[in-house]
């Protein structure tokens, strides 16, 4: 189960939370895997699984080639996805 240290949309661990401590203020960052913008197309769960379903039909790819890959597979990250955005 993920943590709201974790992407809405693919899973992804930040480390820190991206929607802040409260889990009301977006960072806007942008997740090296999925490239979803925290604030933005995950501003809603039905945006966070609107945007998953793209990205899963591209095939998933790891989105930013700087970023070292964390190391597991899609569907291990997406067992991470927090609560409510499932």
């Amino acid at each position: 189960m993920g943590s709201a240290d974790n992407c809405r949309a693919c899973g992804y661990d930040w480390g820190e939370p991206p929607w802040g401590a409260s889990g009301q203020e977006p960072s806007f960052w942008i997740c090296p895997c999925c490239e979803v913008e925290a604030g933005y197309e995950d501003a809603s769960p039905e945006g966070a699984r609107r945007y998953r379903e793209e990205w899963l039909a591209k095939g998933a790819p790891w989105c930013d080639p700087d970023e070292p890959h964390d190391g597991l597979s899609t569907e291990e990250r997406l067992t991470r996805v927090p609560p409510g955005c499932e």
